[in-house]
């Protein structure tokens, strides 16, 4: 069973402020803090995976997708709650994820980098899945879900763990709700969390048809051809976390046969994270404090 393979080890009593440990492992593969990996590396790995089924994406130019795995990296880091998979056996990037504080609006959003012309209709769909996101919707506690992705042949179950600890993380430090999208249809023929259930207080699935995407001309044109969906969700945390349902769902996606093995691992790198980052921000206002 994928759980018994999910061993996280208690973090050491006293890390120094420049230690990036472990925070896990399964099977395979250790995770890590997103900064353990720098810029680059987390851009060539994401360029690496991100085309895998995502009709806008496809075939652009490899360097314009290492500018977005760059924003994408730079947007991570704001909270520090990205995250990557290393072989074990070989020390090699193989998985990581994204997220930020909707807040902070999109990827390209303060970046400091040009968003690539050939990248227009991936940003038309990002940009159309945070308007769709309404006033009505929205609190001042929502957390977006940016990306998460495996490259393959790496065992696909780490997308699920990357996916749900980042959401778990995002409950124990007080996010209402978690947000999400995906241009990706495959995602949804797995029961998966892009599909309505819950009643509307708990979860909201909402779709955008490429085809009513304002954007320039060119890019409209381009989108209608692809005739595809940008697939929506807002679920509230405590009922992701807490129940059963959004976590069977999260299982099946990465076709895992209980919600323990989908919740134990992340549950545990949750822990060891934000521990780590709660015991830097310790010491960093010592180390503040005794130069005073």
């Amino acid at each position: 069973m994928a759980s018994e393979s999910a061993v996280v080890s208690r973090l050491p009593s006293t890390i120094s402020q420049n230690e990036i440990p472990a925070i896990g492992t399964f099977g395979d593969y250790t995770a890590y803090p997103m900064e353990v990996i720098s810029e680059d590396q987390a851009a060539q790995l994401f360029s690496k995976i991100c085309q895998r089924g995502n009709p806008v994406l496809q075939g652009r130019p490899a360097a314009d997708l290492l500018v977005l795995g760059r924003a994408m990296y730079r947007k991570a880091m704001l909270m520090r709650l990205g995250q990557v998979f290393l072989h074990t056996a070989s020390g090699d990037p193989v998985a990581l994820g994204f997220s930020w504080d909707v807040a902070e609006g999109g990827v390209w959003k303060d970046s400091g980098l040009e968003m690539p012309a050939s990248l227009a209709a991936h940003a038309a769909c990002g940009k159309a899945a945070f308007d769709s996101l309404q006033p009505e919707k929205r609190s001042d506690k929502n957390f977006f879900g940016g990306f998460f992705g495996v490259l393959p042949p790496h065992d696909g179950v780490l997308f699920g763990i990357l996916a749900v600890c980042s959401f778990m993380m995002a409950h124990e430090l007080g996010f209402q709700d978690g947000f999400q999208f995906t241009l990706l249809p495959t995602l949804n023929k797995r029961g998966g969390v892009f599909g309505k259930f819950g009643e509307n207080d708990d979860n909201l699935n909402w779709h955008v048809p490429f085809a009513e995407i304002a954007a320039e001309k060119a890019v409209s044109e381009e989108l209608a051809e692809l005739a595809g969906t940008v697939n929506v969700s807002l679920t509230n945390l405590d009922y992701a976390i807490d129940g059963e349902e959004w976590m069977a769902r999260c299982a099946a996606t990465v076709r895992l046969q209980t919600t323990e093995e989908m919740r134990r691992p992340p549950a545990l790198m949750c822990t060891n994270h934000l521990q780590w980052l709660r015991q830097r921000q310790t010491q960093s206002t010592s180390m503040i404090t005794s130069r005073l």
